[in-house]
């Protein structure tokens, strides 16, 4: 049995989400051995011995990093785009897009409204959005990886 949307012509869509790499947690890390020491020593004393206090909240710091870092991403599927951010998120409906725009580094839905960025989705990114989009977005080529020159001398 064939589904409806081998019927139409158009690709089945499927869910993608796109995330922060993990190795962004490192900065977690990072941030949590540079705020201890502040976080546990007595103010103005250079050899106090560890102190619980108001300077213990500076613990917080790093999971507050780490909660915006799990919770960062963009979730495209076949209803639309949905963009993930610390404090809330936002879902534009495929009605509502009428295009990908990008600038520099950076990928935006835009709508009716004005434009989103979509974060944690980079231009190599866009074959990859335009199939989860379903046949929503026009079809983009897989880019072709760049390889480094090599060191060899030519003419040898």
């Amino acid at each position: 049995m064939s589904s409806s949307s081998e019927e139409s012509g158009q690709p089945e869509p499927t869910s993608r989400t796109f995330r922060l790499p993990r190795v962004t947690y490192l900065i977690v890390v990072l941030l949590l051995f540079c705020v201890a020491p502040l976080a546990f020593t007595d103010r103005g004393t250079e050899s106090a011995p560890a102190v619980i206090g108001p300077q213990t909240l500076l613990l917080l710091v790093p999971v507050v990093a780490a909660v915006m870092i799990a919770r960062t991403a963009t979730v495209i599927d076949g209803d639309g785009i949905t963009v993930r951010l610390a404090l809330g998120s936002r879902r534009l409906p495929w009605g509502d897009v009428r295009g990908l725009s990008v600038d520099e580094r950076s990928v935006y839905a835009v709508g009716h409204a004005g434009s989103l960025r979509l974060p944690c989705v980079r231009i190599a990114d866009l074959a990859a959005v335009s199939k989860a989009s379903g046949g929503h977005l026009p079809d983009v080529a897989e880019p072709t990886p760049k390889f480094a020159p090599s060191r060899r001398r030519r003419g040898r």
